[in-house]
């Protein structure tokens, strides 16, 4: 999308947080990436297309060429039974260990820093937690990469 406004990442980021929502959530729900949510809240514009964006500002009644929201109700979400540990998708959150492995940048998730009693939030910098893979929807286990689908957990 041209000319997207900087302050439109920044409040879709705040507006998902608020209503707490993972990213994988989000992506599931607007048909992307994980790593694309991430990467467009930390103000990458270009990771998105137009119907993905458009999803976006519809979901959270915030306006595209201002950044701008009008006050929603929160969305009623059932409570769905999650395994007790997640881990942090931001891939600056220093929970998350940084290693390479055949040239390619990995980040190992440490699940007891990110999340040491069950919560909801990293405890180290604050967003929402995962508990599934962000790529298949299966759920986490020790280590960077889903023994399911093979991708990593954090896009690094």
């Amino acid at each position: 999308m041209t000319n997207l406004n900087p302050d439109f990442c920044r409040k879709i980021r705040e507006a998902r947080r608020a209503a707490k929502i993972s990213q994988g959530e989000l992506a599931a729900e607007v048909g992307c990436n994980q790593s694309a949510i991430s990467m467009f809240e930390q103000g990458d514009g270009t990771k998105l297309n137009d119907d993905v964006i458009a999803k976006l500002s519809k979901k959270f009644g915030i306006d595209i060429s201002t950044g701008t929201s009008a006050p929603q109700p929160a969305p009623a979400r059932p409570i769905a039974a999650l395994p007790r540990s997640g881990f942090c998708p931001n891939p600056n959150c220093p929970s998350n260990q940084r290693y390479e492995v055949e040239g390619r940048s990995l980040a190992r998730p440490d699940r007891s820093a990110a999340d040491p009693v069950g919560g909801r939030f990293c405890a180290v910098c604050g967003e929402v937690l995962e508990r599934r893979c962000p790529n298949c929807g299966s759920p986490v286990h020790d280590g960077a990469i889903c023994s399911f689908c093979g991708e990593p957990y954090v896009m690094v």
